[in-house]
């Protein structure tokens, strides 16, 4: 099935092969414009997928990539008895990629609409790159048109963080994204958007709003939070922005956007309880003229 989106203003074309979950998460996002797409994203289930023939570039985490002998790359992998199970090629500039998938892939991890899912969400996020954006691995929510990010680690609690903003402030918050917000400049201004691809939750909504902060999360015995330095800054910023191994040029592209995050965006460490308290503590640091904290 083929889909029309638009996500964080960049016009998309889609066609999905897990037709009927791809609409459910597609549908926010849908649009009728006649504009003609930066993305265009096909996946195809075949029943065998050949070895892809090109030169050898890379190999990481049971990914191969290739360079065809068109000058686009080619990324593959093969399952224990050595066949292809899944064959990703992208255009130059990233704009067009054919997701090849064997239809009796599955794993112990994932279904194959799963796999579907991770493979078009990487692919917007090499696109987004491209066009001078990024994708940060965090809970991003919208309080009275502020845009925040709440960044951390898998498992620290980060979407417990952005479920308490909803839980103190209801209706007040949005939550944008709960896992890979995506993040673009206009102007020199960053703005922040949800988009389908939020992780294992549904936790995602079409809206965006202006980037005003990023907060790192860290658990404590109590409630503090500080602003962070350059250095540290930079340090935890690329640890949570994935860098393609496999492109140095876009690879260099995620450092320009880290540094221009850094340098327009405050941010902060936040040593936290689950607790309200904590979302006062980040409320009153980043919005001290607002009215209304708990």
């Amino acid at each position: 099935m083929e889909h029309l989106l638009r996500i964080a203003d960049i016009p998309l074309q889609v066609e999905s092969g897990a037709a009927t979950w791809f609409s459910h998460r597609y549908a926010a996002y849908a649009r009728q414009d006649g504009e003609p797409p930066q993305l265009v994203m096909h996946t195809r289930l075949q029943d065998t997928i050949a070895v892809p023939a090109g030169e050898p570039v890379a190999q990481e985490s049971g990914l191969n990539l290739v360079r065809l002998a068109d000058g686009r790359l080619c990324r593959y992998a093969r399952n224990k008895a050595g066949q292809v199970v899944v064959a990703i090629t992208y255009s130059p500039d990233y704009s067009r990629v054919d997701i090849c998938l064997r239809v009796d892939w599955q794993s112990q991890h994932h279904t194959l609409q799963e796999y579907e899912y991770m493979y078009t969400g990487f692919s917007f996020h090499n696109r987004l790159t491209v066009l001078g954006g990024g994708v940060l691995h965090g809970s991003a929510i919208c309080w009275r048109g502020h845009g925040v990010v709440l960044s951390a680690d898998s498992g620290v609690g980060k979407s417990t963080h952005a479920g308490l903003w909803k839980q103190v402030y209801g209706d007040e918050v949005v939550i944008l994204n709960d896992d890979k917000p995506a993040i673009r400049f206009m102007g020199d201004k960053p703005w922040v958007y949800g988009t389908p691809w939020s992780g294992k939750t549904a936790l995602n909504c079409n809206e965006a709003a202006p980037l005003e902060a990023i907060v790192f999360l860290e658990r404590g015995e109590r409630n503090a939070i500080r602003p962070l330095d350059a250095v540290e800054g930079m340090y935890r910023l690329s640890g949570q922005i994935a860098r393609p191994y496999y492109d140095a040029a876009l690879g260099e592209r995620v450092v320009d956007f880290t540094r221009r995050l850094l340098e327009t965006v405050p941010l902060y460490c936040l040593s936290c309880t689950i607790s309200e308290e904590a979302v006062d503590t980040v409320c009153r640091a980043l919005f001290p003229n607002e009215e209304g904290e708990i």
